[in-house]
């Protein structure tokens, strides 16, 4: 039985052989750094450029001996191609390297979220830098507020001035913020207007208060964009059901699926980008609004420590 740590170092092989860029991120990046002890799948950030050469990839690891099974999962977000993926979609797979071995899941980004761009780890650049990681991170699970956290606290410890946009703890981003050079803070402080109310002199009780409240920032808002890729999803999905010759899922080599699905997001029409721009500030506004109420705070109060929307929707 191959465990998925043994996969992700024969996976990262293939993609180096290939001459395809990569970063591991999520939870495989967050056992690289420590904050994590197991997943099953892996997260992967590739150029769009790159898509071509890794379906090329894909067919010929089917065709090598002993064959490997390379499939879109059921639920698969969007083809595996620029179009959709430049959108913020991502697409999901399954590997089996070897007969009656586990499947392997992998999803794919183009352009991760919460990410304007991501960078490699200086020491590990198959792996995405902390700073990626932390913003892929700032969801709407609890599960995943802990390694923000962890990742904020190993970018500071390293002297990583980045570490003032996430660091969690009131008295850990107090000490920060005050070896921050000033001519940093005026950027940091447009990132994170929370930032403001240090210098203003807020003490860690209300400084706790103001970091709660703009958590619940990012979650409302996350919640609200995961929506719009799910119900544009699910309302597609619904439409090619309805089709006569619906077919799916089937087992067929990748490049038999990833046709037949690039031909029904066209007959069907999967939105290529569902978060347009008027969306996008739509969401935005949304996730503001809930998290008011959620934080018992008046918006307009939210509104000065809110992260801005280039930020949360990049």
């Amino acid at each position: 039985m191959q465990t998925p740590l043994e996969f992700l170092a024969v996976f990262r092989h293939e993609l180096r052989a290939a001459g395809i860029p990569f970063a591991i991120t999520s939870g495989m990046a967050c056992i690289r750094y420590g904050l994590q002890q197991t997943t099953k799948d892996s997260d992967w950030i590739i150029a769009a450029a790159e898509l071509l050469k890794l379906r090329g990839l894909f067919e010929r690891c089917e065709r090598r001996l002993p064959p490997w099974v390379v499939q879109y999962r059921p639920i698969f977000g969007a083809p595996f191609e620029a179009a959709w993926l430049d959108g913020g979609w991502s697409s999901h797979i399954f590997i089996r390297t070897m007969g009656g071995g586990p499947d392997h899941h992998l999803d794919f980004f183009c352009h991760p979220p919460r990410t304007a761009a991501w960078r490699h780890d200086p020491e590990e650049p198959d792996f995405a830098d902390r700073d990626t990681v932390t913003r892929m991170k700032k969801t709407d699970r609890d599960k995943d507020w802990p390694i923000v956290g962890g990742l904020a606290a190993q970018a500071f410890a390293r002297g990583d001035q980045s570490a003032v946009l996430h660091l969690r703890d009131a008295s850990t981003l107090r000490r920060a913020w005050s070896m921050t050079p000033a001519a940093v803070r005026p950027r940091a402080i447009t990132a994170r207007p929370l930032l403001e109310s240090i210098d203003a002199g807020s003490e860690d009780l209300r400084l706790e208060f103001l970091l709660r409240a703009e958590r619940l920032v990012w979650e409302a808002v996350n919640r609200h964009r995961y929506a719009v890729y799910q119900d544009a999803w699910k309302a597609w999905y619904r439409r090619w059901q309805a089709a006569a010759d619906w077919p799916w899922p089937v087992s067929e080599p990748f490049v038999a699926q990833h046709e037949r699905i690039v031909a029904a997001a066209h007959d069907h029409e999967l939105p290529m980008k569902p978060l347009t721009d008027r969306v996008r500030k739509d969401v935005y506004a949304k996730g503001l609004a809930d998290a008011a109420i959620l934080a018992n705070i008046e918006p307009e109060r939210l509104q000065a420590i809110a992260p801005p929307i280039e930020e949360v929707l990049p």
